[in-house]
């Protein structure tokens, strides 16, 4: 009994003796080295700096689209991908370098990082936006991006839409750019059925209460290749 004391006392100290490590490593900086445009066939290059107060582990860097839920073209598919970078000490600095298929969709991306130390607490992810870019996507021309209006009169959004194969749906939602959580003022979604629609004019009538002061019309475009393409216009309510 005296040696089982003796042993479990021990172990008793020892422990009260050890650090424990409750904190979260961070991510101290996040660097797109080449913008936050990338073509499609090049490469996402992120520099990232990360720290903890004992010792880092690894980090984790991973890509998901953006699309919310639209399905993949015939051509393009969208894109994602990852990377494990193995870290140490309590500050390192590394780059990421994702490389981007040559058919990877147009569009929105989401750039996703986490980081463990070696007693493995876990980060806040980091949630970053950037967009992949494919010469044939939809592209807008003619297109105001900002304008005044009256509140409660009527006005008019007119541009064109053009694809180097085939445009395959363009919805819109007009919103309160200081509310966005609300309900859409006006939203739509004009399916074109035709199997060659390289080019569209969007015309669509909208009304503005006085209960809106800043508003946005989002534009989002497919083409049948499955790249989507956004732009967004500024309305300045009077």
């Amino acid at each position: 009994m005296l040696v089982v004391s003796a042993i479990l006392w021990g172990t008793g100290c020892n422990d009260d003796n050890t650090p424990s490590d409750e904190d979260k490593p961070t991510i101290t900086s996040v660097n797109f080295l080449d913008g936050t445009s990338i073509q499609a066939g090049g490469s996402l290059n992120v520099r990232i700096t990360f720290s903890d107060n004992m010792e880092l582990s690894e980090a984790f860097v991973e890509v998901h689209d953006n699309f919310e839920g639209h399905k993949h073209g015939k051509a393009n598919l969208k894109y994602d991908g990852s990377q494990i970078l193995s870290l140490s000490g309590t500050s390192a600095d590394q780059t990421a370098n994702l490389l981007v298929p040559n058919n990877a969709a147009a569009g929105p991306y989401h750039l996703e990082i986490s980081v463990l130390d070696a007693e493995g607490n876990r980060s806040d992810v980091k949630v970053l936006d950037f967009e992949i870019t494919q010469l044939g996507q939809p592209t807008y021309t003619n297109l105001v991006e900002a304008m005044e209006v009256k509140a409660g009169e009527e006005f008019t959004i007119t541009f064109t839409v053009e694809d180097d194969v085939d445009l395959a749906e363009v919805s819109y939602k007009l919103i309160d750019h200081e509310n966005e959580s609300a309900a859409p003022i006006s939203d739509g979604d004009i399916d074109l059925e035709g199997s060659s629609d390289l080019s569209f004019t969007f015309d669509q009538k909208f009304t503005i209460d006085n209960s809106v002061q800043e508003a946005e019309l989002i534009i989002s475009t497919f083409d049948s290749d499955g790249n989507l393409s956004i732009t967004e216009v500024e309305i300045d309510v009077k």
